[in-house]
């Protein structure tokens, strides 16, 4: 009975039945191989099977039915960021495989987020999660958005979020929060444009280690710096990088404003968009 019913998961149908049944996991059914089946469906070019189905039911396990506990949670967790999920032929460009990259990120983000409040991941997992999404940032290469009959990639999204979780974990000591701060730096000056709104979920997790106050004026004014691009080159690589960069930039600066943060934190923030925008 379980593995005919695990061998469906891959079934929009079944999946689609699941839903409307209130996300009810038959009580037979492990919750913990129930994901381990769902993983597979990650890498589908099928928006409607990777995310819409696949996706919200496994965050909807983890986040909203809590029905992993939490040694099943840190197996899941390592899971996800080995080389058949989180590494799932990086280096690639243009190729589905980014999918199966992608989504990973987003589970790992979940996982990491429901531990912001329950306080029940082990610090050595947690640590190696965080390894895994900086050596990430590094080596992805298709940072597409959204892609027309295959729905969202958002690699540079989904990273986000998930570099978020990191600055907020309770483990995150300065090292760690300068170490997301240059992700996120690299991040904000990749070469391609970005259009939809990833610049917004970067500015997020800079926000939120900013407002922990977990890192010195004097990093985030070297940060800046290193955002700051020379006006020498007017090639359109240098020109997505500096809009990148800026657009970041003034979502940080009114996420700040708007919470009443860092005053002189966002004076710096300022004057470093007035400069690459050469102003």
């Amino acid at each position: 009975m379980v593995p005919d019913i695990l061998g469906q998961v891959s079934s929009k149908t079944w999946l689609q039945a699941y839903v409307q049944n209130g996300y009810q996991l038959p009580v037979d059914i492990e919750p913990l191989l129930f994901c381990k089946a769902l993983l597979p469906n990650l890498g589908s070019p099928d928006p409607e099977l990777r995310d819409k189905l696949t996706y919200t039911i496994m965050s909807q396990l983890i986040l909203d039915q809590h029905l992993l506990t939490v040694p099943q949670l840190e197996e899941l967790l390592t899971i996800c960021l080995d080389r058949e999920h989180l590494f799932y032929g990086i280096g690639k460009q243009g190729t589905d495989s980014v999918f199966m990259r992608s989504f990973s990120v987003l589970i790992v983000a979940a996982i990491l987020y429901y531990d912001r409040d329950a306080h029940a991941l082990s610090e050595v997992v947690t640590r190696q999660a965080a390894g895994a999404l900086l050596r990430y940032v590094q080596e992805e290469r298709d940072w597409r958005g959204y892609v027309e009959g295959k729905g969202w990639i958002h690699t540079a999204a989904h990273v986000a979020d998930a570099l978020d979780e990191i600055g907020q974990s309770r483990y995150a000591s300065e090292q760690d929060c300068e170490a997301v701060m240059e992700a996120i730096r690299m991040l904000a000056c990749l070469p391609g444009p970005f259009q939809d709104a990833e610049d917004d979920r970067q500015a997020i997790a800079a926000y939120g280690i900013i407002a922990r106050k977990l890192i010195s004026e004097i990093f985030v004014q070297r940060w800046l710096t290193s955002l700051i691009l020379p006006h020498t080159s007017h090639d359109v690589v240098t020109y997505h990088r500096q809009n990148n960069a800026r657009n970041m930039l003034r979502s940080l600066y009114f996420l700040l404003l708007k919470n009443d943060i860092a005053p002189e934190v966002r004076e710096l923030i300022s004057g470093a968009i007035v400069q690459i925008a050469g102003w």
